[in-house]
């Protein structure tokens, strides 16, 4: 069985090493540049891309797409610099021998040919199989309106904080990201773009994706907060592919990774370009994959429901398995008639689909007004409100403690 390769980076000593041992690797073409690299990959002409430049390593967001097709992805470099070992890239040593480098990356292109061998099942997981599945990763989602999302994901963090998780916050919301206003935060640099950044370098290193978020400290306890975007024109720089994988990273390293994401699900950005083009939504996409649960957020009114049905259609018909649980929110009488609890649950078994119901917040417009203003979480807020008791009945937590004293917080980037 013969394999093709491709090899990035001006590395004359490399090829010469394929050509003169004569066995399975045959170089069909050496590329000095990226773009043309991943062109060639893509064209189906060569079953592996090996990488022998450290200033030529692609983008997260291609090596996806490249072991997506089948294309293994193999680094062969002097000097790592800041790029740490994917489980997906199959790095090897400069100097090693052409029988093992041979051997190896047969291996790893008959991985990618079996079918139990899916790469992007594989891409969820990026530590060791010791520190697997420590965390949890939540996402919220809606359909389009601003049915409360962002003021539930936040608060559902804050709680679990307060209850002594380790808890990872991240705006995914290329459209309108709200989590840094509702904190009372400043923050131009937008954390979520710094993370993708960090991730298309090379690097899953926890402690520079840290850095990357803000440490926000909310009553005695703090939460990691991975700012969004300031303006949605910067949606470019938050990437699905890179995020995804810093996420999987977060959970491997936090009891909690809570995502805040937006409500678009369609990937139709492509029709428009005779190539792949970057897709705005694919973020909210993969991260809804890539969740161990979903809560969707439904306004509970007459315009609310009809919209999250339509948005549930669009969700089953283009990610078949996914189960967003229905969180009702600002349930009230005059938004719903009489015992509003039970009109909805009658609307819901009879239009809605077959998905759980597990929450219904009430209609505290006040207290959320407030919580805006002040740029602080119900816990500091609003402690005896009742939209607090629910949210922390949805994150699995007991309401018999005493609310705690609001006191000042201090934002930092963590070092």
């Amino acid at each position: 069985m013969s394999i093709s390769v491709i090899v990035l980076g001006d590395q004359e000593s490399i090829v010469r090493q394929i050509e003169g041992y004569q066995g399975e690797l045959i170089v069909t073409r050496v590329c000095s540049d990226i773009a043309e690299a991943i062109a060639a990959c893509l064209t189906a002409i060569a079953d592996v891309l090996l990488v022998a430049d450290a200033e030529q390593v692609p983008p997260m967001e291609q090596i996806d797409e490249l072991i997506g097709q089948g294309t293994a992805v193999v680094y062969m470099l002097d000097s790592y610099v800041d790029i740490n070992p994917l489980p997906d890239v199959l790095q090897l040593p400069a100097d090693i021998t052409m029988s093992d480098l041979e051997q190896r990356i047969t291996a790893t292109v008959q991985s990618l040919k079996r079918p139990d061998s899916l790469p992007a099942k594989a891409n969820h997981d990026l530590a060791d199989p010791a520190s697997r599945n420590q965390g949890k990763i939540v996402c919220f989602w809606s359909a389009p309106g601003s049915p409360g999302r962002s003021t539930i994901a936040l608060n559902f963090a804050v709680e679990a904080a307060a209850a002594g998780q380790a808890v990872v916050l991240l705006d995914a919301d290329t459209h309108a990201a709200s989590i840094s206003i509702q904190l009372g935060l400043m923050d131009e640099s937008a954390s979520v773009a710094q993370i993708c950044r960090i991730v298309d370098s090379g690097s899953t290193d926890i402690g520079r994706l840290n850095a990357a978020c803000s440490l926000v400290q909310v009553g005695d306890a703090t939460i990691r907060v991975g700012t969004g975007i300031p303006r949605s024109s910067r949606w470019p720089e938050v990437r699905a592919s890179a995020l995804r994988r810093a996420t999987t990273v977060f959970r491997n390293h936090y009891d909690l990774v809570v995502l805040d994401v937006a409500p678009h699900i369609a990937m139709d950005e492509q029709l428009s370009f005779d190539t792949q083009a970057p897709q705005r939504n694919a973020v909210t996409v993969e991260m809804l994959r890539c969740a161990d649960e979903v809560f969707m957020v439904v306004k509970s009114d007459s315009i609310g429901i009809p919209r999250a049905l339509r948005a549930i259609d669009e969700l089953e018909e283009s990610q078949v398995g996914l189960q967003p649980k229905i969180i009702f929110n600002r349930v009230s009488a005059s938004s719903s008639g009489r015992t509003p609890k039970r009109r909805l649950i009658e609307a819901w078994d009879r239009f809605g689909p077959m998905h759980d119901v597990v929450g219904f917040m009430p209609n505290d417009s006040a207290v959320c007004s407030a919580s805006v203003l002040a740029g602080s979480p119900l816990l500091e807020i609003a402690p005896k409100s009742s939209l607090r008791t629910e949210i922390r009945s949805l994150a699995g937590i007991k309401s018999t403690d005493l609310p705690k004293k609001r006191v000042s917080r201090r934002f930092s980037k963590s070092a």
